[in-house]
């Protein structure tokens, strides 16, 4: 479970001509579209924000995991892990990218859980902070802390802070 492994996922297309990338990232092209290539690095952890019993840890201090990415996109990620978890488990996930950055506090829900030999197979759908109402009452949404978000949200933050936009004026 230890060893460094790194997964690719692609961020959002870009304008031809109106951004420009700092390192780590880098801008690629490809016939159809320019596009930062993100780089998630193993180890995965996760602690539980809430069970299917109905045990709450919103300050993120619930049971903690560690996992391997074997896939991850913009919708969720799939890991394996030496721990079970149910499936409608609510999950707060960590993340390294780049090597750079760190992903914190991004929300997400067990939607499968399968044995697989002495590990699980665990897909986590990457949901948002509004959609936890969902899941949760109404005083416990109240407690979770502010920078609890979605992986896109948290994803689009850091990269603002990487990418840099040209003023593009129009003459005429």
């Amino acid at each position: 479970m230890n060893k460094q492994k790194t997964k690719n996922t692609t961020g959002s297309g870009t304008d031809r001509n109106a951004i420009t990338v700092r390192a780590p990232f880098k801008l690629e092209e490809d016939e159809k579209r320019r596009f930062i290539r993100i780089e998630i690095t193993d180890p995965l952890n996760y602690s539980v924000l809430k069970d299917r019993a109905g045990s709450y840890w919103p300050k993120g201090d619930g049971p903690s995991y560690t996992g391997s990415i074997l896939n991850i996109s913009a919708g969720g990620v799939l890991i394996v892990s030496q721990a079970p978890l149910q499936e409608g488990t609510l999950v707060i996930i960590t993340m390294n990218l780049q090597d750079v950055e760190v992903i914190k506090n991004v929300i997400g829900i067990v939607k499968r859980s399968e044995q697989d030999e002495n590990d699980w197979l665990i897909g986590i759908e990457f949901i948002t902070r509004e959609s936890l109402v969902d899941y949760m009452t109404s005083s416990e949404f109240d407690m979770i802390p502010d920078d609890v978000r979605s992986f896109d949200q948290h994803l689009r933050e850091i990269l603002n802070n990487y990418v840099t936009r040209k003023r593009i004026s129009k003459e005429g």
